[in-house]
């Protein structure tokens, strides 16, 4: 048994999950104390983005996860199945910042830096440990540890925080759409730019005055228009690690997946605003191929609500960060 260890309190890897009702999860991150409320973030302020973490509740449902034959940019890893989940959410109404990560680790890896940024540079065992055991030293293990609240009568109870699975993330980010992106639209071969520059910071943004310059940074967490569960940055600014193994989709109905019980490399979601690899895919491959379309450069079809992406777990990169998820029992 792996536990998390803070002045001699000792919590089981696996801590008995709390429930709430209201929409909105919010902990200090500085004293560990934690609320309900249904009143939305005050965005004017950056506290939301700092020494607060802002989760949303997500109800449970179905959704049909992947992508269907026609969608521009499809990957053939996106077999389009349904999908029930059975259990409600929280999941973070921002990507995780740097000033949060700071606060729960002491420091701040990210290469590109600024508080209310997201934080990168960041790999799937800083987060967890490993796929199997959340460590006392992963940003997991010491923000469990730091939500730790005992009773009267000696109980100790402390928020389940997780990542979130691959199906929860694409359930949470499509917010009831199923078009490429959840604004609603579609990317198309003659006008994917303007489609997903709407949606969020991705490499071929130019300069639209919201922080940062193309091809060279990410951005502030909640510039762009948040989804219909009021979630931000789902699309571009980082891509985003998941709990799963990365392997392939189930090509019938499935209830609560956790993708494959073993790899060697972890699932990553969203796309992100570093388009190197689009920009170099360019060059070398000119004309179309069966599984590219022809954007010219590519990479808006890598921040669609389907597409999917992996990294080894101990990966570090300044396009890979994180958003928390707690779990409900």
């Amino acid at each position: 048994t792996i536990s998390v260890s803070v002045e001699e309190v000792t919590v089981e890897k696996e801590p008995e999950p709390l429930n709430f009702t209201k929409n909105y999860l919010v902990v200090n991150l500085n004293d560990g104390n934690y609320r309900e409320t249904d009143s939305a973030p005050n965005l004017s302020s950056d506290t939301c983005r700092t020494s607060e973490l802002w989760l949303k509740r997500i109800p449970n449902g179905s959704f049909y996860m992947g992508s269907s034959s026609g969608e521009v940019g499809r990957g053939n890893d996106e077999t389009r199945h349904r999908v029930t989940l059975t259990k409600a959410f929280y999941i973070g109404v921002f990507e995780v910042t740097q000033k949060q990560y700071q606060l729960i680790m002491g420091s701040n890896p990210s290469e590109y830096t600024g508080d209310t940024r997201p934080v990168e540079n960041v790999s799937y065992d800083d987060i967890c440990g490993t796929i199997s055991n959340t460590v006392a030293d992963s940003f997991i293990g010491k923000l469990r540890a730091k939500t730790i609240r005992e009773s009267a009568n000696g109980t100790k109870t402390v928020l389940a925080f997780d990542l979130p699975t691959e199906a929860q993330w694409e359930y949470a980010c499509r917010a009831g759409k199923t078009t490429a992106l959840n604004t609603g639209e579609n990317l198309s071969v003659a006008d994917k730019d303007a489609a997903m520059a709407k949606a969020g910071r991705y490499s071929y943004d130019i300069t639209d005055n919201k922080g940062g310059l193309s091809y060279t940074e990410h951005t502030k967490v909640g510039l762009y228009p948040a989804n219909a569960w009021n979630l931000y940055d789902m699309h571009g600014n980082v891509a985003e690690w998941c709990r799963d193994f990365y392997g392939a989709y189930s090509s019938s109905s499935v209830t609560d997946p956790t993708g494959p019980e073993s790899g060697s490399c972890n699932v990553i979601r969203g796309g992100h605003w570093n388009g190197c690899v689009g920009v170099f895919f360019t060059i070398l491959n000119p004309e179309p191929n069966e599984n590219f379309h022809p954007f010219y450069p590519i990479d808006a079809q890598f921040c669609r609500s389907a597409s999917r992406d992996y990294l080894s777990p101990t990966y570090k990169g300044n396009y890979t960060g994180f958003r928390i998820c707690v779990i409900l029992p």
